[in-house]
């Protein structure tokens, strides 16, 4: 594992911080990373600002952003997350982006997913999201020929 701690080990003896993790697996626990790149990510109570793995698990934590195939967070949140399958058990998201959503309890600011399993609280999904579009083209667009008369 290549990493670099930027905080002194905590009274367990553990790293609270790194500033890079590059590893096959990585586990974190009650700690954080900036920026992980690895197979398999699992985090517990702690986070991370930039993950990119095959598979990821935050469990109590949260993510900045997240890149994988299969992204599971329960009791967590995440800012961005973009992933082929997406799990989020009693989990916040801002923006997801996914081929498959499985959602149990979970709020999402901002959806993007071809299939959705689950109930979850979206804000903004695809459908509603091109309506907010066409409907500010076509203000834009009615405005641009109000003003350029003047």
């Amino acid at each position: 594992m290549d990493t670099e701690p930027t905080t002194q080990p905590n009274g367990a003896g553990y790293t609270d911080t790194f500033e890079e993790v590059i590893a096959e697996t990585v586990e974190i626990n009650q700690g954080g990373a900036a920026l992980i790149q690895a197979e398999n990510v699992t985090i517990s109570q702690g986070g991370a600002q930039m993950v990119e793995a095959k598979t990821v698990s935050v469990t109590q934590g949260g993510i900045l952003m997240s890149t994988s195939e299969t992204t599971r967070l329960e009791g967590s949140g995440a800012l961005v997350i973009s992933a082929d399958t997406v799990h989020l058990d009693t989990s916040r998201s801002l923006i997801t982006i996914a081929d498959t959503l499985d959602a149990k309890e979970s709020r999402i600011g901002i959806l993007l997913a071809g299939t959705i399993e689950g109930a979850p609280d979206v804000k903004i999904d695809a459908r509603t999201a091109a309506a907010i579009g066409a409907g500010a083209a076509v203000t834009l667009f009615i405005l641009k020929r109000v003003f350029s008369r003047s």
